[in-house]
């Protein structure tokens, strides 16, 4: 038995120092993100907090062909003012399988490149401190469409963890400038291993349906998306029943040179997403972000914003953000 497993350590060593042999040159990676957001809410539907740090990206890359990939590295952020290692770091370490119409992803891999939802389903600190799945990602692209659906493995089961996982998938059709999008996530968080444990078992999910207007290639300016829907949320917290949530969401994206105005408009029940923002929570919200982007280059990406929230019966908040976004 114990030559039986010498034998498979020794092919395991094999295979790990002769893949990079049938790769082509390793190619090296950076980014950098400088993130301030600064939250003036002072509501109790928000928490008023300025996240101040700065992140970086580093790594190596192997081609073995066109289209498969595996990457290796490490995505660390310094939160000014904390500890060194406050904010957990993350691990690059991920294959990719990208062909004219299938991306496929596994290992741990940038959320930002694979996920865009609204942030009612799926929020911005999301980004700013588990930038990585940690699962798979799949996708498949035709002429006038894409399906897509993923899985975020957030934590196993332990004495002190409790199981977490997150999913989603998504889909959306084109025709000329219409298109319709229906989204849908679901998470998960069980126990721990503990048995005395009595904490409940927690799901929640949400349920999308959007249809838009993408008149960039019509109108004088870089971008005009125009897009409204319905979409559904749920909490379940075992035993107790079902709770949903239903309400009517409206987004729309403007640019022209380095100035933009994002906005969207919420009207119906409250949100329970645990990782959805946490303004929903209050139901009836609106948001408008006037920003720039005054670098305007393909390597770097900027947002120097102004944002204004609207809770009806509560009030009229605001927040800052100076994002920057380095890819070497």
């Amino acid at each position: 038995m114990w030559a039986r497993k010498r034998v498979i350590y020794i092919i395991f060593l094999l295979s790990l120092v002769g893949l990079p042999a049938l790769a082509q040159s390793p190619l090296f990676y950076l980014g950098f993100d400088q993130i301030l957001d600064n939250r003036e809410y002072y509501t109790e539907y928000g928490y008023p907090q300025t996240i101040f740090g700065a992140r970086i990206n580093g790594g190596v890359s192997f081609n073995f062909d066109s289209v498969h990939q595996i990457r290796a590295g490490v995505n660390y952020m310094y939160e000014y003012g904390g500890e060194i290692f406050g904010v957990t770091p993350q691990i690059d370490l991920y294959y990719s399988y990208r062909s004219d119409h299938i991306d496929l992803f596994v290992g741990s891999f940038p959320r930002l490149e694979r996920i865009d939802y609204p942030l009612m389903l799926l929020t911005d600190s999301l980004n700013y401190y588990r930038p990585n799945i940690e699962g798979a990602s799949v996708s498949y692209n035709w002429d006038w469409g894409i399906a897509h659906a993923w899985v975020d493995w957030m934590g196993r089961e332990g004495e002190e963890i409790r199981e977490s996982i997150l999913a989603g998938g998504d889909v959306t059709v084109r025709s000329e400038i219409l298109y319709l999008t229906t989204i849908t996530t679901r998470n998960h968080l069980a126990h721990t291993t503990q048995a005395d444990d009595n904490t409940l078992i927690r799901n929640d999910g949400s349920l999308l349906l959007m249809g838009g207007v993408d008149l960039s290639e019509r109108v004088q300016l870089d971008k005009l998306d125009i897009s409204s829907g319905w979409v559904s949320n749920f909490m379940f917290v075992s035993p107790e029943p079902f709770i949903w949530e239903h309400g009517w969401l409206t987004k729309f994206d403007i640019r022209r040179d380095i100035f933009g105005i994002r906005g969207s408009w919420y009207m119906g029940g409250s949100s329970h997403l645990i990782y959805g923002d946490r303004l929903y929570s209050h139901g009836d919200y609106g948001r408008i972000d006037l920003y720039i982007d005054p670098f305007r280059n393909p390597r770097i990406s900027s947002k120097i914003g102004w944002n204004f929230h609207y809770l009806p019966g509560d009030g009229l908040y605001h927040s800052q953000q100076l994002l920057i976004s380095i890819r070497l």
